[in-house]
Formats: structure tokens, sequence, C-alpha cells
């Protein structure tokens, strides 16, 4: 006989215990402002299939046989039904989670990138950096040895980081109406195998408990958003794909920079269910043929050469399809050749029916993305086509999804994954990989993409402004700036009012909006010490120079209306040594204490700022 327990719906809460609640809650709030109408929860990695089960009900077994029916983020308890949320593709969390929030494409699909103004790979620290993403978040763990300890004990990490996010949230009092959260190791949990529907019943739970508590402080029920950037696969440790050998046999030079034809860049981090290959454009046709071959291969893509607009598509058995895209209608036409690698015929064949071709055969992104919600390969063309040409600055000129009894990795971290469990991976094109979630207590939400999610949340204007109480400052150019896709900053607005070329200075902060437009900065530059942020490519080492001063003179663009940013060019005239690292300071013109702002930054192979 087995035993079921009853489902892990809200309990009933006795009246005093509200009170009770209540009553600590007040304890804790702050002075001044109002609480939050709404939580918004970017919870990385949550698969819609696993939330949509937990949703109709689960029976989980435990070790003594004992069966126990789990069920969270019901109806009961107010939830509407989850939504799919189509990932980026590659369907990783910093692509993904960019193209959610609207913001500049990254420089590379990963922290470590290949970068073609510099020719070679850069490496940041994935543990110690913080993306923009995640600067947009009210709380995130920001903790590097937290963080690094989510590798080896995510179950701990992430009671943490619910207790501190909620802990957070309760203590705000914001003029801004929305708090956001930024939960990384519920990713982290799935890659050791750990039990994401415990995870999530445990943050129904605590979730739960602070709706009950800000329903009796605030006479309301509290807004909820769950949100994920991808799903995972769940296949298990998978087999290393050995492409590494598969290239050296092919007579590839796999390298850090490209200066020939069998020259190939592998950027790698952690264990993935893709792969990006850079690689001389030249042979990029013949490269994506040959890797047909190579164990472990789903599908492969590639932008051909000379044809911006079109794209490759082959599986493991030689089928090959074409992918054209219209940019302007945002409309896509698929071309069988040899095969049909993406089983899109079918899907073809019924849009035709009902009229939804135009006479070329080309239909729009919304049309395709209803159309293939649940196919095997969601939303594929469109996500393959802004994985080449949207959703990074360094894109690929190959991208390969892995059959997901697959995984690629580096050597040295396969070694050290063998020490742990592993259970799931994900950056593929497949559903599996790609379908994450949409959810909300206080309005039902519609099947949608990375790209378009924002929109049915007025595109997220709650985030927070991170540069609005720091200073500081970054490298930037019209080319790249022009790629955010929510305009929230003045600069977004104003960009059409800067040079098409070149290289500029934008530095911010709270101490511009008392002065008027006409503000000029004093700037230091010397070589970056030994003990630096970030480490770049194989910087050459060079004899320590003298310290470069100049002028940032006349901001080149002037927010119109207040702002605390100011936009500077950089002078061409100044050429520094290639691929080094330096160290700009900037100071307020006439002001001789702390720098306003210290940014570190690489040169690329011509001796200017290596934007990206």
């Amino acid at each position: 006989m087995t035993r079921v327990k009853p489902p892990c719906l809200r309990p009933r809460w006795p009246d005093w215990q509200f009170l009770l609640v209540g009553m600590l809650v007040a304890c804790l709030q702050l002075s001044g402002g109002a609480s939050p109408t709404r939580l918004v929860l970017a919870v990385d990695g949550v698969a819609y299939r696993d939330l949509a089960a937990l949703q109709a009900g689960v029976i989980h077994t435990n070790f003594l046989g004992w069966k126990t029916l789990r069920r969270a983020f019901t109806a009961e308890e107010g939830y509407y039904p989850v939504s799919r949320m189509i990932s980026t593709f590659p369907s990783t969390s910093d692509v993904a989670w960019t193209d959610i929030f609207g913001d500049r494409p990254l420089p590379g699909y990963q922290r470590t990138y290949y970068s073609e103004a510099a020719n070679e790979e850069v490496s940041i620290n994935g543990v110690t950096t913080t993306m923009e993403h995640e600067r947009q978040m009210d709380y995130q763990l920001q903790n590097g040895i937290f963080r690094a300890l989510g590798y080896l004990h995510p179950v701990d990490t992430y009671r943490l980081e619910m207790f501190n996010a909620l802990r957070a949230f309760r203590r705000t009092r914001s003029e801004r109406s929305d708090f956001y959260v930024y939960l990384r190791s519920t990713d982290d949990a799935q890659h050791l195998d750990r039990d994401i529907m415990k995870l999530l019943c445990d943050l129904d739970q605590k979730l739960q408990r602070l709706r009950a508590a800000y329903r009796a402080e605030n006479g309301r029920d509290l807004e909820i958003v769950l949100l994920s950037d991808h799903g995972h696969n769940h296949a298990g440790r998978g087999k290393r794909v050995e492409i590494e050998p598969f290239l050296k046999n092919l007579g590839y030079h796999v390298s850090k920079s490209i200066h020939g034809a069998e020259d190939v860049v592998l950027p790698t981090v952690g264990v993935e269910s893709w792969v990006e290959i850079h690689n001389d454009q030249a042979v990029t046709e013949k490269l994506a043929q040959q890797l047909c071959h190579l164990e472990g291969v789903d599908i492969i893509t590639a932008c051909l050469p000379g044809q911006r607009n079109h794209f490759l598509v082959m599986n493991s058995r030689g089928e090959r399809a074409i992918i054209e895209w219209r940019p302007q209608a945002n409309s896509f036409r698929y071309v069988a050749g040899q095969g049909d690698p993406l089983a899109y015929l079918p899907v073809m064949a019924s849009l035709q029916q009902s009229h939804q071709l135009d006479a070329d055969g080309f239909a729009t992104g919304d049309v395709w993305m209803k159309a293939t919600l649940q196919h095997h390969y969601p939303l594929a063309m469109e996500r393959i086509a802004s994985g080449f040409l949207r959703n990074t600055l360094n894109p690929a000129t190959i991208l390969i999804s892995l059959d997901n009894r697959y995984v690629h990795d580096s050597w040295l971290i396969d070694m050290g994954s063998r020490l742990v469990t592993c259970g799931s991976t994900h950056g593929g094109l497949d559903d599996l990989c790609s379908d994450g979630i949409v959810l909300s207590n206080f309005r039902p939400t519609d099947d949608t993409s990375s790209a378009r999610v924002a929109a049915q949340f007025n595109d997220f204007v709650g985030v927070k402004d991170f540069r609005a109480g720091e200073s500081g400052a970054e490298w930037i150019t019209k080319r790249e700036q022009a790629r955010v896709r929510i305009q929230r900053r003045p600069l977004d607005r104003d960009l059409s009012r800067l040079p098409d070329r070149g290289i500029f200075l934008c530095a911010w902060s709270p101490s511009f909006l008392k002065m008027d437009g006409n503000i000029s900065l004093h700037g230091v530059i010397e070589k970056a010490e030994p003990a630096r942020p970030a480490h770049v490519g194989r910087g050459q080492v060079a004899p320590a120079p003298k310290k470069i001063q100049l002028e940032f003179s006349g901001p080149q663009l002037t927010m119109s209306g207040p702002s605390q940013e100011r936009v500077y060019h950089w002078p061409n005239d100044l050429v520094l040594v290639p691929r080094v690292e330096y160290k700009l300071a900037g100071w307020l013109d006439g002001q001789s204490q702390a720098p306003l702002f210290t940014l570190y930054f690489a040169t690329d192979s011509t001796g200017q700022p290596l934007v990206y």
C-alpha cells in the first residue's frame, strides 16, 4: 500500500497568524516610501514542462517508498496557467536575459568570447563579473564566493538567495512599483542533478507566506511574475563531444585567434549542449558540411558568407535547408534542399493551406512562432537569425546544437565534473533546452519568446536604473548602442545625434544633474596593474608606460533633458600599445579629489580601446 500525502497548496492560516506576521513585517519596514506592488522573480533555468507539471500535480516517491503529491503555483493560490517563453539560440542565460530585458547586446554568447576587433579570445571571470541585466535587479547574489559555492552546494545557496531576496523585498520602501529579483542557483541545482520540483515547492511556500504578510500589511494582494530564461534537458551526464580531435584530423588548428583558413576558435565555458565556432569566412560552408560527421551533432547552422540574411541549416544526416530573412518585415522563408533538417515542411504546408505565406513563401516571425510553439525546434528560424545577427556583437560563424545525450566542455571541466553528479544542461535549439516560463497571479500570460515577453509587462519599465546612484564610465559606439531594443536611458533616445563613426566615452554621475551640459573631464591613462579585475587574452608584456594626460572637453552628446550621462569623443590621434590592458581614471575638470570613475579596458590590434 502506498501513502499519498495531501498536495502542497496554501495552508489555512488562523487569523492570529495573519496578525502576528503582519506585526513582524511592520517591525522590519523602513521609514518612508511604500511597498512595491509587484515582485518580478527572474528564476534561472526553470523549464516549462517542470512548472506545468507542478501546477497539475506530480507524485514524488522518497527512498522509503512513500509517495507525496507535489503541487505548486496553482489556480487555488491565484496563479494563472504557466506559459512558454521560448529562449534565444544558443539558449544560455546571459544572451536570453539580455534579450528578455531588451538591453544592449553582449560582446559574446558567454563570458569567454572571440573578439573580432582584437582577433583574440577574451576571457572574463564569470563569477566575479556582473552583466547589465544582473545590475538591473534590485536583488541578486553579488558575493563571488557564494556564487562559486552555488556550483558545489546549490541547494544551500538557493536557500540563501531566497532568504536574502525576500528579506530585501520586505525591507524596501521605494517610489518604484516593481521589485526585481534574480535567482541564479536554480540553474546550478539542475546542472548538479538536484530536485528542482522540491526547490520550486519551497519557493512557492515562501511566497505564500510573503503574500499573506503583504496582504495583512497593505490590504491588497502582491502581484507576482515568474520568468525564466531557458529550459533544462534533464538528460543526465552527457558524453563529451570530441570536437577538437575531429577538427585537428581535418587539418584545422584550434587557436585563440584567426590568421588563416586553418585556424578556428572554440570559446568554451562550463558544460554546454551547443558549440560556437569562429573561423575564416572562406571555409564556413565547407566546415559546416564536414561537421555533419561529428558524433553528437544534432543541428548545424551557419551564416552564409556574402549572403548576410541567408543561413545554412544541416543535421547529422546531411540534410540541408536555407533560411532567408527579410529584416524590415521580420519575415522568414524556409527553403528545403536535400531533406528537411528542421522538419518544417509540414508546418509550411499548414501555413500555405491557411494562406499565411505570401507569394514568395515568406511569413512573419509572429506567424512562425504561433505555428511552431510546440514544435521540437520552436521558433527556430527567427532564433537562428538572431543568434548570428542580433544577440551578440561578436557572432560565431557556425553554431551547433548538440544531441541532448552529448555535451561540449573543456577537458579540465569534464574531469572536474566527474567528482559531482551531473543531471542536466541547456543551450541547444530543441524544445527541452529552449522552453522557459512566464507566469503571473494578476493576469493571464501568453506563450511568447524572449524578444516579446517584455511587451506583456509594459517593457519591464520598473527595472533598476543602476547608473542613477553611482558614477562610472564605459566605451560605446553608435553601432552597438543602436542595438538596444528597449529604450530606457536618455542616451537610447538621443543616439541619432551621435556621429556614425568613432569611439566614445560614456560617463555617468549624479553630479552631472546639478551641472550644465558643457562639462569637461580630465583623464589619466596608464597601464593596468597586474592585479586587475579581468584577464583579457594574452596581453603583451610591455615596459611600464608613462601616464598619459588627456582632456575630454565639450561633450560630443548632451542629453535632451535632465540626465546623469555625458558622451565624449575618444581623440583619434591618440594611439596606445596594441593588445594591452589600461586603466583610465577620470575627474571633473578643476577638481582634485578621488577620481569620479576608474575604467579598465584593453586595446585592439590598432591600439584603440576595445569596445567589444
